[in-house]
């Protein structure tokens, strides 16, 4: 691993020896990442699926087959326009908007790694592509440099939860021993806030580019083609990662306030809010966990569908799939296993989107009383988290939020 680290180093310093080298990687990376994550999860993006769409509000109408895979094809056209025109600027603005559209019709679609790619997108769209302007190329690339901080940052304050130290991560590292896993637990997560932190400093930039890309390439060893095989969408976001660590942070000059505010562009305040400051209130309950880093935290919302074997029966054969017998219990619909099953990402885990799936069940039953979301809600700073319990006769009968 540390050879695969130390030739990635080495390959990156002829790569950024020009100027605006590293304007253009970036937005060449921003580009093949997005467009491997929208290959990936094709059928989150169109409305020809079983899993249900889940718009902000109610009202707003779906966009139906064949016009949905037309939309897909002309976002995967404008990726590939992005990523090799020189100045990409009007494709930039038309994606960011498409893909917006797409995230008001459907919550599942605001993915973490979607989230970030279509922040960094923008902040370039934001920025000048004259080759001679380095002062707005440098606003852009201290932009994403705000965003990737931030999210190593709040990613590791995310794990810092009892959920994470004895359960997620030894149930991560398999099979090394539980009680090294969770001595271990305690120590990456507050490694991972280092590494948000020293990225932004001089004297410690470079320790922690080599110890963010050690991580990532952990990360694909567990979960990767050679591991697990499991979760394949992150795959590309953490080679990704590993890319931006050498774009924007590899043998750099900049300062601390040179990326936290000092920069011409209003749309870095916007980046501050979301990035820097919002994710502070998931803490609380107030702001959603995947638009917080909330990154393997193992403290999500998360839920479930309880149905009998009556129902069960009856269920669309594309729904029984991810039906599994619990002893003692109902059937248990997994929604989990649905979502990545189709879509190939997990489910978005709020308590809103869970009882909307579960009114959809809830109509391809009749409302029957033998069917219960069983919902477990994230502990806060607030709440201890807990089982909310509903049923076709309960709150599932309402729509919207």
């Amino acid at each position: 691993m540390l050879k695969v680290i130390s030739d990635s180093i080495a390959a990156s310093r002829s790569l950024f020896s020009r100027p605006g080298a590293r304007f253009f990687w970036a937005k060449l990376i921003i580009a093949i990442g997005f467009l491997s994550g929208l290959l990936l999860s094709r059928k989150l993006w169109v409305s020809s699926r079983f899993f249900p769409l889940i718009p902000v509000f109610s009202a707003l109408p779906r966009i139906s087959y064949p016009l949905d895979y037309v939309y897909f094809a002309l976002l995967i056209g404008l990726l590939v326009a992005v990523a090799i025109s020189s100045k990409p600027r009007v494709f930039i603005l038309v994606f960011v908007i498409l893909v917006l559209i797409l995230a008001l019709l459907d919550q599942t679609r605001w993915q973490p790694w979607a989230y970030q790619y279509l922040f960094m997108l923008a902040a370039l769209g934001f920025s000048s592509w004259k080759g001679d302007d380095v002062r707005s190329q440098t606003d852009g690339l201290n932009m994403c440099r705000l965003i990737i901080a931030t999210i190593y940052f709040y990613s590791g304050l995310q794990k810092a939860n009892p959920h994470f130290i004895f359960h997620g991560f030894p149930e991560f590292i398999a099979g090394m021993g539980r009680t090294a896993a969770s001595l271990l637990g305690w120590v990456a997560p507050f490694a991972e806030m280092g590494i948000g932190i020293g990225l932004l400093t001089r004297k410690f930039r470079d320790v922690a580019v080599i110890a963010a890309m050690a991580m990532h390439w952990l990360i694909l060893l567990v979960i990767g083609p050679f591991g697990r095989r499991w979760n394949s969408i992150v795959w590309p976001w953490n080679l990704a990662m590993i890319a931006f660590l050498l774009i924007l942070f590899w043998n750099t000059d900049f300062s601390f306030s040179d990326v936290i505010w000092n920069n011409r562009c209003r749309f870095q305040k916007v980046i501050l809010l979301l990035f820097g400051v919002m994710p502070l209130f998931s803490f609380v309950g107030w702001w959603d966990s995947y638009l917080s880093s909330s990154l393997y935290s193992g403290n999500v919302t998360s839920g479930a569908i309880l149905v009998s074997d009556a129902v069960n029966s009856e269920l669309p054969g594309y729904i029984r799939g991810y039906v599994r017998h619990v002893k003692g219990t109902n059937n248990v619909l997994q929604i989990t296993k649905w979502s990545l099953g189709e879509l190939n990402v997990p489910p978005y885990p709020e308590m809103r989107v869970y009882r909307e799936i579960g009114a959809d069940v809830c109509k391809l039953t009749n409302n029957s009383p033998d069917v219960t979301l069983a919902v477990q809600v994230k502990s806060t700073l607030l709440s201890e988290g807990g089982v909310v319990r509903d049923t076709c006769f309960g709150t599932l009968v309402v729509h919207g939020w």
